[in-house]
C-alpha cells in the first residue's frame, strides 16, 4: 500500500488479489508510460502574524492567586498539573471552548468559551504580558503552552480575528456601571427609554442622528460609532447581539453592565 497526502485528506491506493493462473505478460506499451509525480504536501502556512492576535485561554488558578475566587484552594503545584491535565484532554479532542466553559477559573472569560479579547503587538495590556510570546508564535486555531500568569497557569490558544463595526445608543440607569451621580432614572425607566429608540430607529429615523441626540456616552458626538472592534473586548450579552446582526440591522435592546443599548451593525 502506498500512501500519498493531500490537503485536508488522505488518500490510499489499493491493491486487489486475484486467484486462479497466473494472467499472461502484457504487451509492449505503445507509448511511453506517464512519469510518477511528485506527491502533493500541505501548502506552507509560513510564519504566523505578529500584528495581531485573538487570545483564548482555560486560567487554573492557585489560592492567592490574582482576583482568585474564595473557593479556590488548590496549591500552585497542584494548579499546574490541572492545566496540564486539560491541555492534554483538549490535544485529545476535547472542544476548547467547551472546556473554558465548564473548567476555567476565568470568571468574565469563560463563559465566552476563553476568548480573552483581540490585541495589536503594540497594544497588548500587561495583564495579559505573559501569554504574548506563546500566542504569536502560533497560527490560529493551534493550542500553546501551559503558561503562568498572575492570576493562574494558562492553556492558550490563538482564535481567528474576527471583528465587529457597530454604532450603539446607550441608556443608563441608576447603579449601572459608570453611570454619572446625576443619572437617577430606574432600569425600567431606562428599558422603554430605549425600547423608543429603537422603535424611532427601525420606523426609518436616521439610526446617526438619534445616537448623538441621546446616546449617553462619548460615542454620542460619533453617532454612537464604536468603530470595528475584535472578540472579547466588549461587554459579552453586546457582543454576541452585534455578531448575530446582518450588516445595517438593529438589534433588540440589549442590557449590559453599562446600561440598555440599541445596536446597528455597520456594513
Amino acid at each position: 500500500m502506498r500512501a500519498c497526502l493531500l490537503p485536508c485528506l488522505a488518500l490510499c491506493l489499493v491493491s486487489v488479489a486475484c486467484g486462479g493462473e497466473e494472467p499472461a505478460a502484457p504487451e509492449e506499451p505503445t507509448t511511453e508510460p506517464a512519469p510518477e509525480t511528485e506527491p502533493e504536501t500541505e501548502p506552507d502556512p509560513g510564519a504566523p502574524d505578529t500584528t495581531e492576535a485573538c487570545v483564548q485561554g482555560v486560567v487554573v488558578a492557585w489560592q492567592g492567586a490574582r482576583g482568585a475566587s474564595e473557593e479556590v484552594t488548590r496549591s500552585k503545584e497542584d494548579a499546574r498539573a490541572r492545566a496540564e491535565e486539560l491541555r492534554t484532554r483538549i490535544e485529545g479532542g476535547a472542544a476548547f471552548a467547551e472546556v473554558a466553559r465548564a473548567e476555567s477559573d476565568g470568571r468574565t472569560t469563560a463563559p465566552r468559551g476563553g476568548v480573552m479579547g483581540t490585541f495589536t503587538a503594540a497594544d497588548w495590556p500587561d495583564l495579559h504580558a505573559p501569554l504574548k510570546e506563546a500566542v504569536f508564535q502560533l497560527h490560529p486555531g493551534m493550542i500553546g503552552p501551559v503558561v503562568e500568569a498572575d492570576y493562574g497557569y494558562v492553556v492558550v490558544s490563538r482564535c481567528p480575528v474576527e471583528k465587529v463595526h457597530t454604532r450603539h445608543i446607550l441608556v443608563r440607569y441608576r447603579g449601572a456601571r459608570r453611570a454619572p451621580d446625576d443619572v437617577v432614572r430606574t432600569a425600567d425607566a431606562a428599558r422603554a427609554l430605549a425600547d423608543s429608540y429603537r422603535n424611532a430607529a427601525i420606523g426609518g429615523e436616521d439610526f446617526v442622528a438619534l445616537a448623538r441626540e441621546h446616546s449617553e456616552d462619548s460615542s454620542a458626538e460619533r453617532g454612537g460609532d464604536l468603530g470595528p472592534v475584535g472578540r472579547g473586548l466588549l461587554a459579552q450579552s453586546y457582543e454576541e447581539a452585534a455578531f448575530a446582526l446582518e450588516p445595517g440591522g438593529v438589534s433588540e435592546v440589549v442590557e449590559s453592565p453599562f446600561g440598555f443599548h440599541v445596536i446597528q451593525r455597520v456594513e
